[in-house]
């Protein structure tokens, strides 16, 4: 399991509707599209053919929205004119402007059959003589995130808490979100008290001033302890360390890091951290394995998809084989989980806090068969695939995989390759050059890591 952060998607919008003068623009009525795993959010349609991204919707709803002056074709939803007989009554007070969870209004049963629906029209090119597993459902499609990362903005006299609006840095207060882990959630309360007890300003977009520019936390429902990260403007903690002592003393902390990005953007995290307090790495479960991150480290962001995902991938690996490439494996997970299977296994990764990760593991528990290769895949792959690894398992970013990987891992034609894809779209792209270099598609099975939103985790076993 490697980081999940991608490239930007550089096709141009075409803006929204154009209007004469300083007045509002047109309200537009139109219908909410079926669910698209290739499409950022929830899309509506209008009798033109006119497509906007609107934060929250139901498939089959007709809707009146009120598109907005920002880039891109993006609305706001005014009124559910006639429901889809799929619609629900969601949990979320702000789901309607903070638009993260766009389809909560949407039975979840549903949900699931939406997005198989959608996987095999994108994956249409792969599934010729493949076995397609139903979506793998979670068991509590709320409070599933145990990982969370909220912006600060200044308030009064402190600050406040929340997520961005969809195309906006404007702030929706939600400290309560119903898809965060309740660990999660309280450890931000916490943490927020103690801040805003010891005067710590929050910095604001597109202004100076202030030092806080929000807080990350991942949480181990296993041992109910969580991982508190400070994003900071400056490696200078305002309270020093005594605040940081304080911080992880806290409930449930098990320890306290600094991220450091002097420039308040977007994303929050920056690539440099710090440990101010409490233990240097904290302990995640998965399938019966300990693994000790430091916060620069990925790891899944649902504990219970993360178990089934697990077992989905071990399922796709052959029981016995020589060798494993583990490309895009960050701190080993899927190497680790399938060790007893492998005779030798090689990790390649560029996150230089996973790589410290694993290599701290392999110090302390004694491992000998697992080989760490440190670097882009694309720029080791020749001297992994040199190795001659009979099984590769892919788990690449959003964005996929670099075309030298895939014509690497053609020209040498491992037996098996297991791909696991947080990008359907890169998914597509990449499976169909393996089928032109001779592969076919065995199965595909899928989980659905994300609840209310249109993402899903698929995996695709592609043999000789």
């Amino acid at each position: 399991m490697s980081r999940r952060r991608s490239r930007n998607n550089n096709r141009k919008s075409r803006g929204g509707p154009r209007r004469s003068g300083g007045g509002p623009p047109p309200r537009v009525d139109a219908t909410i599209a079926p669910l698209d795993l290739a499409r950022s959010g929830c899309q509506a349609v209008s009798p033109d053919g006119e497509r906007y991204t609107t934060p929250t919707g139901v498939p089959g709803d007709r809707v009146r929205l009120e598109p907005l002056p920002v880039r891109g074709r993006v609305a706001r939803l005014v009124r559910v004119l006639k429901p889809s007989p799929d619609r629900v009554q969601a949990p979320c007070a702000v789901l309607d402007r903070c638009g993260g969870c766009s389809f909560q209004s949407m039975a979840y049963p549903r949900q699931l059959e939406a997005k198989e629906a959608s996987m095999r029209r994108v994956l249409a090119n792969l599934l010729d003589g493949a076995r397609v597993s139903p979506v793998t459902g979670l068991e509590r499609p709320f409070g599933y995130r145990t990982r969370l990362m909220m912006p600060a903005t200044p308030q009064g006299r402190g600050f406040q808490l929340g997520f961005y609006q969809r195309g906006s840095t404007a702030l929706v207060e939600a400290t309560g979100c119903p898809v965060q882990h309740p660990l999660t959630l309280a450890t931000l309360a916490m943490a927020q008290q103690t801040l805003l007890a010891a005067q710590i300003e929050a910095t604001a977009p597109r202004r100076d001033g202030g030092w806080l520019h929000g807080l990350a936390i991942r949480a181990d429902p296993t041992s109910g302890m969580s991982e508190l990260t400070l994003i900071g403007r400056t490696p200078k903690l305002p309270g020093g360390q005594p605040l940081a002592e304080q911080l992880a003393a806290l409930p449930g902390v098990a320890g306290v890091h600094l991220s450091v990005s002097p420039e308040r953007s977007s994303y929050l995290l920056g690539d440099r951290f710090e440990h101010l307090a409490g233990h240097r790495r904290t302990i995640f479960h998965l399938a019966g394995e300990a693994f000790h991150l430091s916060p620069g480290s990925f790891f899944q962001t649902c504990a219970e998809g993360a178990e089934r995902l697990a077992e989905i991938v071990l399922d796709m690996l052959p029981a016995s084989f020589d060798a494993l490439a583990d490309l895009y494996g960050g701190v080993g997970v899927f190497a680790r989980l399938s060790r007893g299977r492998w005779g030798k296994a090689i990790v390649a990764e560029s996150n230089p806090h996973a790589i410290e990760d694993l290599r701290s593991w392999l110090r302390v528990s004694g491992e000998q068969g697992i080989e760490v290769v440190s670097g882009g895949v694309e720029e080791v792959i020749g001297r992994v695939m040199k190795r001659s690894p009979d099984v590769v398992l892919l788990d690449p970013p959003r964005s996929g995989c670099r075309p030298e990987v895939i014509a690497s891992l053609g020209h040498r034609r491992p037996s098996v390759i297991v791909y696991v894809a947080c990008g359907i779209e890169a998914l597509a792209w990449d499976g169909a050059a393996l089928l032109k270099a001779g592969y076919r598609v065995e199965r595909i099975a899928s989980v659905d890591m994300f609840p209310h939103t249109p993402h899903l985790e698929v995996v695709a076993r592609f043999v000789v």
